[in-house]
């Protein structure tokens, strides 16, 4: 959906070298297969909740609705973003929200794949938030999670759950287990 570029300047003085990243979703939930989480999108702290709340409006501005999402705060939703340069390089990326909040992912051993998730945070971090609503569970907190943007305005709200709503909800979302 979304194409973009981002122009990262590498070295330093005459010799820095200019590198422009695009970067389009993907619907392939295959090419997450190898990720792994290489930074972090918010700062842990006290607006680290409504911060990841933002990063999921963020998201949605640019690269539309995820490749899935659940009810599980700690696996909320994911998306592919394949990172191309202008040199024909290509680095696949992902943008989820698991057990540490929102993380951009992929295989941190390729080499440039680390400046290519630092734009592409860059470029998150700075779109303003669509709105949306989202509705789930913390599971490790025992808690029903409301979180989403309205208006321009993120807002954030977690409830404490029953011994009898939490295995409910675990039994709605992992049936097999």
């Amino acid at each position: 959906m979304a194409l973009l570029i981002m122009t990262l300047n590498t070295g330093c003085g005459d010799g820095a070298q200019k590198i422009e990243y695009f970067f389009e979703v993907s619907n392939d939930e295959n090419l997450m297969t190898g990720t792994w989480q290489i930074l972090h999108m918010v700062e842990i702290g006290p607006n680290m909740t409504e911060d990841a709340a933002k990063v999921q409006g963020q998201l949605l501005t640019l690269f539309g609705e995820p490749v899935y999402t659940t009810k599980d705060l700690e696996n909320a939703y994911a998306y592919v973003i394949i990172a191309k340069t202008g040199d024909s390089k290509e680095f696949v990326l992902t943008a989820y929200h698991g057990p540490s909040g929102p993380a951009i992912g992929g295989d941190g051993g390729i080499d440039g794949i680390i400046e290519a998730a630092e734009k592409l945070k860059e470029h998150i971090l700075t779109a303003q938030p669509s709105d949306y609503e989202y509705e789930g569970y913390y599971f490790d907190g025992s808690t029903k999670i409301h979180q989403g943007v309205k208006d321009g305005r993120v807002f954030f709200s977690e409830t404490a759950m029953s011994q009898e709503e939490w295995d409910q909800a675990y039994r709605d979302l992992y049936p097999e287990r």
